[in-house]
C-alpha cells in the first residue's frame, strides 16, 4: 500500500497540533530506517542489554514529544523531521556510549580507593560489625525511598560484583533502568555520606 504524497507532512502538522496518535504512522514510517542507522553504530557495543530498538525508541519519544511541545516550531517538512529523528538516534547511541564509559570510570576509581591496609583493618570482629551495621544503614536508606525493596536488590547485587547487565538479566528489568537505578543509589548514599 503506498503512501500518498504529503502523508508525512500532514501527519507532522497533526503531532505539532497536539494530536499524539500521528506520531503512529510517523513510527511506522520511519522505524526501519532508524533502526539499521542505530544497529550499525551498535556493532562495537559491549553492553548487549541494550539494544537499538530501545535507543530508536527512546530518541524517537523524546523528538515527538519536543514536535508537541512546540520546540521545533521550524519544522515544516519530510527533509527536517528525518534530520532531526537521524541526529536524535546518533545522539542517543552516543549517550549509551557515554554511559557506558562513566560507569566503568566510575566503578574502577571506587575499587582503586581500597588498599590492603584498610582491608586488613577490616578483618576485626568489630570492624565488621561496623561494616554490617553501615551496610543495613544504607540499605535502609534506600527502603525509605523505594519500598519495594527493588533498589535494595540491586545494590546488594551490585556489591556483589555483578555487572549492570547481569543485574538486568537477573531481575528481568532493562539495563537502561538498573544504570538509573544505581545513580540513584549512588546519589541516596552520597547524601548521607555529606551529611
Amino acid at each position: 500500500m503506498q503512501q500518498e504524497p504529503g502523508s508525512v507532512t500532514q501527519w507532522l502538522n497533526k503531532l505539532q497540533a497536539g494530536q499524539q496518535q500521528a506520531a503512529e504512522p510517523l513510527w511506522k514510517r520511519y522505524q526501519a530506517k532508524l533502526l539499521s542507522i542505530a544497529s550499525k553504530q551498535l556493532e562495537e557495543n559491549p553492553d548487549r542489554a541494550v539494544d537499538g530498538e530501545d535507543l530508536v525508541q527512546s530518541s524517537f519519544r523524546n523528538v515527538c514529544v519536543a514536535v508537541q511541545n512546540g520546540q521545533y516550531p521550524d519544522i515544516d517538512k519530510r527533509a527536517d523531521l528525518w534530520g532531526l529523528l537521524y541526529i536524535a538516534t546518533v545522539n542517543r547511541v552516543r549517550q549509551h556510549y557515554r554511559d557506558i564509559t562513566a560507569l566503568k570510570r566510575s566503578h574502577t576509581s571506587s575499587s582503586l580507593a581500597i588498599n590492603a591496609l584498610s582491608l586488613k583493618d577490616l578483618q576485626t570482629p568489630f570492624a565488621e560489625a561496623q561494616t554490617a551495621d553501615l551496610l543495613e544503614f544504607l540499605l535502609s536508606r534506600l527502603d525509605l525511598e523505594d519500598p519495594t525493596h527493588l533498589l535494595r536488590k540491586i545494590a546488594l547485587l551490585y556489591l556483589d560484583d555483578h555487572s549492570a547487565s547481569s543485574i538486568a538479566k537477573l531481575l528481568h528489568k532493562r539495563k537502561t533502568n538498573i544504570l538509573i537505578s544505581l545513580r540513584l543509589i549512588r546519589s541516596i548514599w552520597q547524601e548521607h555520606q555529606d551529611a
